[in-house]
């Protein structure tokens, strides 16, 4: 719990600030930490309490925070702490089910008409009554959006999604599938429930045709049955939908953006299933540098400083995660394109997930890709996706589409809201789509265009090559830390034209350690390199050098790419050069004996 101490404000007036992120976290009745933010409140003349996500989807959510925040407000509304289930049905939803013994003969089965067979449990479902925020809400809650705050936001680019026309053999299999499936659950007493699973292999059998599992079901002697056995593709094939992506990333390295491809498919429960060792093999064949980001790969409060690390001081291209590890309280800065390539069954998972990278810091265009196979489940997923996202276009965006849906009582459960259009033969998502094309703005247009479309790669800023040779150049990491952090004063010296051996011709950065100290890069210390680069010095006069031929060092393979660092290889010559040497490695000595 991150609680800010008491600040004297005005008059000698107690403000508790609380500035945990999730206000959510002290919703609890009876808990230490709700406990603690009641005492808290209760002492302080002012409250400023700041939250991202003050409801999860339930009326009850505020309830305890009401108590503690507006104690006054609740004893004037007639309530007692403990009538949290009156709260419920008077601004939320319930759900009342009543079960009845099928031998019963009345209502009641004793003498004393008490009891019986007939019993009742009520529900708390999702869904909050608007009333609550004229009750409660608005003179209490000051409602700030992102770019209220944001002096400066970039673009958030969201494109429609990318329909790709599965190949003819990957289409045969898909549809035998589905014949299947539908055969078993018209046949079967219980066949009804194969509908899960048959959306489910629906969605995620074209994105893997190469080692997914076959689908069985549990008989009455509760033995497996066979209802659909797998058909396997040549796995040395690259699907469209892989090659789209491949298209995708290979632009976004152009321009020197890296990249989040979002998966659903982990492997978690069925090892077969995993497509991330695929996407990471097809991703490295255009020669993007691929991780893998999995809930085992590092502790979760540390996930954004393992990818941090792993884009900005790595150097990776792309990154692979479940949208279930990242869709709160991780921001994706470093990245700032993110690829859905496969859906979340949570719309509000696929929503929080895709504001990731949008956050207040970031200082790139944000982009927005969605890829699904045509004619198959995945594009009924993806306008359902649209469908439920209209209502956030209607009215200008001033309102989240998931909390709508948590307002209206909808849970965000696609896939039961796939296998319900699955039974009405889609009709509902008819249209869907294309109101989506329509509404799409035209940058999102032009991104789209340009997909596939060859890009010449932007050529590296001068920090951008200084901060490359200092990753590929100096070994001590205090040495390089401390050069990375003071890369803008350092570059400064540069520009100036005041260290020796550094110069900058054409926006390219040249580089020739003999010149400044006299010694190839094998005799000179990171120190001393520091050192020089820290200290102003005097244009020197050029010596008499006599020059071999130029080794070249490219801090890409690429034939394409710029030449960024020119490292000479040079011969001293006369007296002006023995002196210049014993000059430099008198300062080097003082430096190494006194730093």
């Amino acid at each position: 719990m991150r609680l800010k101490s008491h600040v004297r404000c005005g008059a000698g007036e107690k403000v508790a600030i609380i500035s945990k992120p999730y206000l959510l976290l002290f919703k609890g009745g009876m808990t230490a930490q709700g406990n603690s933010l009641g005492s808290l409140a209760a002492v302080s003349k002012k409250v400023v309490a700041g939250t991202g996500t003050l409801f999860g989807g339930k009326a009850e959510d505020v309830y305890f925070l009401l108590w503690r925040l507006f104690p006054a407000e609740m004893v004037k509304s007639g309530y007692k702490f403990e009538e949290v289930t009156r709260f419920n049905e008077e601004y939320g939803n319930i759900e009342e089910t009543t079960y009845e013994r099928k031998e019963a003969s009345g209502e009641y089965s004793n003498t004393n008409s008490r009891g019986g067979d007939r019993r009742t449990s009520k529900k708390v479902l999702p869904g909050i009554s608007p009333f609550i925020f004229g009750r409660f809400m608005v003179h209490n809650v000051i409602n700030v959006r992102l770019k209220d705050v944001w002096p400066d936001p970039v673009e958030l680019v969201d494109t429609p999604t990318i329909f790709v026309p599965m190949p003819e053999e990957l289409k045969s299999n898909y549809q035998g599938m589905i014949n299947q499936f539908e055969s078993a659950i018209h046949s079967l007493d219980d066949g009804y429930k194969l509908y899960m699973p048959m959306t489910d292999y629906g969605i995620a059998y074209p994105d893997n045709p190469f080692t997914f599992p076959s689908a069985t079901m549990k008989d009455t002697d509760g033995d497996r049955k066979l209802i659909w056995k797998a058909s396997h593709m040549d796995p040395n094939c690259t699907l469209p939908k892989e090659q789209k992506l491949q298209e995708i990333i290979q632009g976004e390295i152009a321009e020197g953006r890296k990249s989040i491809v979002y998966v659903r498919d982990t492997g978690s429960s069925v090892s077969e299933r995993d497509i991330r060792p695929r996407l990471q093999q097809k991703l490295e064949e255009i020669g993007a540098k691929v991780c893998i980001l999995d809930s085992s790969t590092t502790k979760t409060n540390l996930r954004s400083d393992w990818l941090k690390k792993k884009i900005e001081k790595e150097n990776f291209d792309v990154c692979i995660v479940s949208q279930e590890l990242v869709k709160v309280g991780l921001d994706l800065l470093c990245t700032p394109t993110l690829i859905y390539y496969q859906f979340s069954w949570s719309l509000f998972t696929i929503n929080q997930s895709s504001r990731r990278a949008w956050r207040i810091g970031q200082t790139q265009e944000c982009r927005l890709f969605y890829l699904a196979y045509e004619d198959s489940f995945q594009q009924k997923m993806a306008e359902l996706i649209a469908l439920k996202n209209r209502a956030t276009a209607a009215i200008n965006g001033e309102v989240s589409s998931d909390g709508l849906s948590a307002m209206l009582g909808d849970s965000g459960d696609l896939q039961s809201m796939l296998i319900e259009s699955v039974k009405k033969g889609g009709d509902i998502l008819k249209g869907s789509a294309e109101d989506w094309i329509n509404q799409t703005s035209d940058r999102a247009r032009e991104l789209l265009a340009n997909i596939g479309q060859k890009k010449k790669k932007a050529n590296p800023t001068i920090a951008e090559q200084f901060e490359m040779w200092i990753e590929q150049e100096i070994n001590g990491e205090t040495t390089k830390s401390v050069m990375l952090r003071d890369k803008d004063k350092l570059l400064q010296n540069i520009e100036a034209g005041i260290i020796t051996g550094f110069e900058i011709h054409n926006g390219v950065l040249h580089i020739d350690l003999i010149e400044a100290f006299g010694f190839g890069r094998e005799f000179v210390a990171d120190g001393a390199i520091l050192y020089h680069l820290s200290k102003p010095q005097m244009p020197a006069e050029k010596t008499s050098l006599q020059e071999e031929p130029n080794k070249q060092v490219s801090l890409r393979d690429s034939a394409d790419d710029v030449k960024i660092v020119e490292i000479k290889t040079l011969i001293p010559s006369g007296k002006s050069s023995k002196k210049k040497k014993a000059a430099t490695s008198e300062s080097q000595l003082v430096f190494d004996l006194f730093a």
